[in-house]
């Protein structure tokens, strides 16, 4: 006999049919409004997606429709490293599987990776804090920006009458395609930040004793980060396709 705790294969089929979080979720999604960049990090000098904002767009939204989020710690790492003043930092990385559960007990599951650094005790609760804001803005796709479909109005136009065609103008000369210009670093490594978020983009440039990218002028060290980077993009990409294999159900 199965133990209590642990659902059998029927049991999750039924769940997965008549349980109430699918459709709840569906319905968060669609009340769910874009949320932009507008919080700023005056030390580093950019715009980011606080989870001041994200949790405080959701939480009426997720109590309306009756969905609750609980967190559930499977591993936890710890490093402390040396500033380049020679200050301490403590480095926190984990691993935190978000229960969300409808209120007839069925639920979904997202596990995330989150990774704070602070001088102080503050570190686990960064990576808590970024953990939770990428399972809810991946999740749900959460929009950066509105699309308003009233937002441009075209001018009325009328019919026209178009005139004969005119004669073909005589050929024109050839001239050669204009040479593209080899993209800056400051544009490298913003698109670099696009793609990797910005806490696994900082912890690469940090990697090389640097605060920020623009702090690199050295061409072989920019080589480097960038093909740190580049790694990192794969991988995150070949450890999303394993999770999307192993949350197939049976």
């Amino acid at each position: 006999m199965p133990s209590r705790n642990i659902r059998t294969k029927q049991e999750r089929g039924e769940m997965m049919e008549e349980g109430k979080i699918y459709k709840q979720l569906g319905a968060i999604m669609a009340d769910a409004k874009a949320i932009g960049k507008d919080s700023h990090n005056q030390k580093q000098d950019f715009y980011f997606r606080g989870i001041d904002a994200v949790m405080n767009h959701l939480h009426p939204i997720f109590a309306l429709h009756g969905v609750t989020i609980l967190p559930e710690l499977l591993d936890e790492k710890s490093e402390e490293r040396q500033t380049r003043n020679g200050g301490n930092l403590i480095y926190r990385i984990l691993k935190i599987k978000f229960h969300f559960v409808a209120d007839d007990g069925s639920e979904v599951c997202s596990t995330m990776i989150g990774e704070g650094m602070d001088s102080g005790d503050k570190a686990a609760n960064k990576a808590m804090a970024v953990a939770l804001k990428y399972a809810l803005t991946q999740m749900l796709l959460l929009p950066y920006d509105e699309v308003d479909p009233d937002g441009d109005t075209p001018p009325p136009s009328s019919k026209k009458t178009l005139p004969a065609p005119a004669a073909p103008p005589p050929p024109k000369k050839t001239l050669p395609p204009p040479k593209k210009e080899k993209p800056t670093w400051a544009q490298v490594s913003n698109d670099m930040k696009d793609a990797l978020g910005d806490d696994e983009f900082y912890k690469i440039v940090g990697n090389y004793g640097f605060e920020q990218a623009t702090q690199v002028t050295d061409k072989n060290v920019q080589l480097k980060i960038y093909a740190d980077m580049k790694q990192a993009v794969i991988d995150n990409a070949t450890d999303k396709l394993k999770g999307t294999d192993n949350a197939k159900p049976e």
